[in-house]
């Protein structure tokens, strides 16, 4: 077997992000591809599409969102908020889940831990009482339910358990969602759980089989699993895995893509991408030096909002807090072939929305008109397409 230089590698992994030639139709096909896309900012997951193949009809995105049609907004990966293709929330909810469920029932801050067993099944039991009308936000849930200190958590622990998925906004930005009860929100959809180990093996070779080669740390950190589960995992993956030394780390892909990896060259023009707030493709990573300069690190991850934009050239040199750290925030980001050089911001001020970009990296400042190129054509989606869907009129 012919093995795949660190570049060629390099470029595999962009191939599988879309970034490349090889794209998909539409937003529906991404989403799926992709296992989920981030959606702790409203924006990012239509940015992330856009920047895969283009210009697309956001408007049908919102729609579906809001409508329960493919695609629903739910807590997933490291418990945050994700798009997830219906075709995969099986998968997902049942390996995610449990995390979640833990991660609510012992919330200190929300005294949730003080509760008893009993307790909790007959909030989430008021709570499900409530949804069966339709969708109601929480400040319509804390009227109908007796405990209303909790209904944050309580609808956590029903999306933990794939029960409810958040469901209509007002708009495309608006974090002000309702909740509905998953089997009365999608229609004809019925949630199949399995087993929770075997459902994370199998999202975990299709961890592999997107982002890889990624190592035993970027898997125990994209599922917050621990690195022995990561790694029994993988072996019972057996022969689907083929294991490499990259950078110096010993990290796994699929078999299969280790074959295309081997093949591929390197396209023959340079080429932009703006890759928005949170994007899953980074997130996917703990170690992101094969994308990110260590130079520059600090930079996509300003621990001070004053160094958001415009960016700071007086800002800090060095990673921020280990809180912020642990989160693996990253800000918008402007890749050349496939290599973060930059970052991009919005200026969010005035009706009309503009695109603003810092440069870090010498070799960007030569390939300016590519970039400038690419922010035009950001700007352009943002005040023609995202702006009419996010309104909320």
């Amino acid at each position: 077997m012919t093995e795949p230089t660190p570049e060629q590698v390099h470029w595999n992994q962009l191939r599988k992000q879309h970034l490349l030639e090889e794209k998909v139709l539409n937003c529906y096909e991404v989403a799926k591809a992709q296992l989920g896309l981030h959606s702790t900012d409203y924006w990012t997951p239509y940015f992330s599409v856009w920047a895969r193949i283009g210009d697309f009809d956001a408007k049908k995105m919102f729609d579906s969102i809001n409508s329960g049609e493919k695609l629903v907004r739910t807590h997933a990966f490291r418990t945050t908020l994700h798009i997830i293709h219906i075709d995969n929330l099986s998968m997902i909810i049942s390996a995610t889940g449990p995390a979640l469920y833990k991660a609510c029932r012992n919330d200190k801050f929300a005294k949730v831990d003080q509760l008893s067993d009993r307790e909790i099944e007959k909030m989430l039991s008021h709570m499900r009482d409530a949804l069966q009308d339709g969708p109601l936000q929480t400040s319509q849930l804390k009227r109908i339910v007796p405990d209303k200190a909790h209904v944050r958590s309580a609808l956590l622990m029903l999306m933990a358990r794939g029960e409810v998925v958040r469901a209509k906004a007002s708009h495309a930005r608006s974090n002000l969602t309702s909740y509905a009860l998953l089997d009365k929100w999608v229609s004809g959809f019925k949630l199949k759980l399995v087993d929770e180990q075997e459902a994370t093996t199998k999202l975990i070779r299709g961890h592999v089989g997107r982002f890889g080669p990624v190592s035993v740390d970027d898997i125990a950190w994209w599922l917050r699993l621990t690195k022995t589960a990561a790694k029994r995992a993988i072996q019972s993956l057996g022969d689907d895995i083929t294991t490499i030394s990259h950078r110096d780390r010993e990290c796994y892909m699929l078999t299969s893509d280790h074959e295309i990896a081997s093949a591929i060259e390197r396209p023959e023009e340079d080429m932009v991408w703006f890759l928005p707030y949170e994007d899953h493709f980074l997130k996917a990573f703990i170690d992101r030096t094969d994308f990110i300069s260590e130079d520059i690190h600090a930079r996509l991850s300003p621990a001070n909002r004053r160094h958001y934009w415009p960016s700071n050239r007086d800002a800090p040199r060095v990673m921020p807090s280990k809180a912020l750290a642990a989160t693996g925030e990253v800000r918008p980001s402007i890749w050349l072939n496939g290599r973060v050089v930059g970052r991009w911001e919005m200026d969010d001020l005035g009706e009309q929305k503009s695109i603003v970009i810092s440069l870090y990296m010498r070799d960007a400042r030569v390939h300016h008109e590519s970039i400038e190129q690419i922010r035009s054509e950001l700007e352009d989606f943002v005040n023609q397409t995202l702006l009419p869907i996010s309104t909320g009129k």
